[in-house]
């Protein structure tokens, strides 16, 4: 199995037949084909890439044993499953049925390959790689969410390779206000890199934060006690366009978040599992969890309740935000 930070590397020294893009990060096994391509110097403009849907096993073969025109190698690229899913059909026929024909196709592509002389690349996508393990000549490429540590260093291996330093401090600020999503991550850096010089004051200035991060911003200057900071992240919020009452949901739902961290034995993963919500949003409520203690926070929720009260009775929005904020600096 190969990371797929690792994947740029082994791709200079090594002559791949068959991949599996597997994980659940699609921004991830994009940027993993466009490595591939680029490493295999083939063009995606319709001669050096073929992409057959829903392809058979001969389908396969035909595509790849088929030259690839104006290109050194024929990339194939199956986007959807090739495999069927296993059924239960209560009887356990329909499982049997899908169970011998995933071996079919697995002793067919293990004889695809034997037959591989490196002038073609298969690539599959799949959710997981169950049933590509094991196959003679294919190799296997974990495209699930990065963590902020390695979104941090494919900031900094990114920037480097167009020529831009960028430093351990900013990189991180720049996947945190990013909450590690690699599409908005890859968007703010390049936007960054064509500013020019990569500094704190920099990414402040250009990098849009999340609004789930702002919220973290806010709940952060409301903690450490700092009106003035806290009713100036509210109010740039709103400047922006966000609209108080949104703002207000957003508030909620953050200190619920907090209060169940603070009172839960629970991993960060599990929590992240059972509220649906991202690792990251675990971690900024953790942080904040640790500087209250959980009667404060329990009394955060009885004004935040209190305020959802004069919100619905058609107070005005903004008043109950600023007195909120007042509220919880209180604490």
């Amino acid at each position: 199995m190969i990371r797929f930070l690792e994947l740029r590397e082994k791709l200079l020294s090594a002559n791949f037949s068959a991949l599996c893009l597997y994980g659940n990060d699609v921004w991830v096994k994009r940027r993993a084909l466009s490595n591939v391509l680029e490493a295999y110097g083939v063009e995606d403009d319709g001669f050096g890439v073929d992409r057959p849907e829903q392809p058979t096993l001969e389908d396969l073969k035909l595509a790849c044993f088929t030259p690839a025109m104006f290109a050194p190698k024929k990339i194939v690229v199956c986007e959807q499953s090739f495999f069927p899913e296993r059924k239960d059909d209560g009887y356990g026929d329909k499982a049997k049925a899908d169970s011998k024909k995933i071996n079919e196709l697995r002793q067919g592509l293990t004889e695809l390959l034997s037959h591989a002389d490196g002038s073609f690349c298969v690539v599959f996508f799949a959710d997981s790689d169950k049933n590509y393990l094991g196959i003679d000549g294919l190799e296997t490429v974990d495209c699930n969410k990065l963590d902020k540590g390695n979104v941090v260093k494919w900031i900094i291996a990114f920037a480097r390779r167009q020529g831009v330093q960028i430093d351990a401090v900013c990189a991180d600020k720049i996947a945190s206000y990013c909450l590690s999503d690699m599409s908005r991550v890859a968007v703010e850096t390049q936007k960054l890199i064509d500013h020019g010089d990569v500094t704190e004051e920099a990414v402040e200035m250009l990098v849009h934060k999340d609004t789930e991060y702002a919220i973290y911003d806010l709940s952060s200057a409301v903690s450490a006690k700092n009106a003035k900071r806290a009713l100036e992240i509210y109010r740039n919020l709103v400047a922006r366009g966000e609209e108080p009452r949104a703002l207000f949901a957003l508030i909620y739902n953050f200190y619920r978040r907090v209060y169940y961290v603070k009172t839960s034995s629970f991993s960060a993963e599990e929590i992240a599992g059972y509220l649906g919500v991202k690792p990251a949003s675990v971690g900024f409520a953790r942080d904040v969890a640790d500087r209250y203690k959980p009667m404060q926070l329990r009394r955060a929720l009885d004004f935040l309740a209190a305020a959802d009260a004069r919100i619905k009775a058609f107070a005005d929005d903004g008043e109950v935000m600023n007195i909120l904020i007042m509220q919880l600096i209180s604490l």
